[in-house]
């Protein structure tokens, strides 16, 4: 009897000092953050600017410019849009900076970012949207079918 309890004895310490507990992984873990930020809206241009405020590089997406009226999820669930983002968002490093330009007027224009930590999981999420300012004259006249006068019926 005494043999059995020293074993369940030695059992008991030997997986109890080898047990993590989560507050210890949850404390050990990075906090990365990232700033998004759409600067010089002006003559039918933009420039994206995006950096780590926190934290190291792992990897990140961005969707630079679609149209606020096409995006179909609840912007304010972070898990909707980390999962847009992923779908729809194309790879970049970090700091960005990107100048957009022949920017159509007359729609309210989103733009968004993931970051990744070490192990592959998006950790945080930023979006912005914009208004487009300008001049009518920035919108594209290639391909333009000509005057009305000029078509012949």
């Amino acid at each position: 009897m005494k043999r059995i309890l020293l074993f369940i004895a030695v059992v008991m310490t030997a997986l109890l000092s080898g047990c993590n507990k989560p507050e210890n992984q949850q404390s050990q873990q990075e906090t990365i953050e990232v700033s998004l930020e759409v600067t010089g809206i002006a003559d039918n241009c933009a420039t994206i600017n995006v950096s780590l405020t926190a934290g190291n590089f792992y990897g990140a997406r961005i969707i630079e410019m679609i149209d606020l009226q096409d995006v179909t999820i609840d912007l304010e669930s972070e898990i909707q849009l980390t999962n847009y983002v992923i779908e729809n968002g194309v790879d970049i490093e970090l700091p960005y900076s990107n100048t957009l330009t022949d920017i159509r007027l007359g729609q309210k224009k989103f733009t968004a970012v993931i970051v990744y930590d070490s192990t592959g999981r998006a950790v945080d999420v930023q979006y912005v949207t914009w208004d487009p300012v300008g001049l009518p004259d920035g919108w594209s006249t290639d391909n333009n079918p000509g005057e009305l006068e000029e078509i012949e019926w």
